[in-house]
């Protein structure tokens, strides 16, 4: 289990069984009993924050990561790894989180 890995995962609730990216640094994982995770969908809406990541990661359809839609989840939700995010999207979904999040180093 590593940053920018592709699983599926039991978000719970509405949203269910769902692929999502590991955002959490690989050195902690280890560590922790929970990951932050971004949720990916199909349903792309030209959000900024929506990155497109096209069937990487062994995705049956073209996706998108939500870089609005993060979660905390227990490692054990992650049900089934699918594969893993080339480094360049990975940068991408990133700069989105910080826009998503408005973590600028100005205020």
């Amino acid at each position: 289990m590593r940053r920018g890995d592709i699983w599926e995962a039991d978000i719970g609730g509405k949203a269910g069984k769902r692929p999502v990216l590991i955002l959490t640094r690989s050195g902690v994982i280890p560590y922790l009993s929970k990951v932050v995770v971004a949720e990916i969908t199909t349903q792309g809406k030209g959000y900024p924050t929506q990155i497109a990541i096209h069937q990487h990661g062994n995705l049956r359809h073209p996706s998108f990561v939500s870089a609005e839609s993060l979660h905390s989840l227990p490692k054990e939700r992650l049900k089934r790894y699918l594969g893993e995010l080339p480094s360049a999207l990975l940068y991408q979904v990133s700069q989105a989180i910080i826009f998503a999040l408005d973590l600028t180093a100005d205020e």
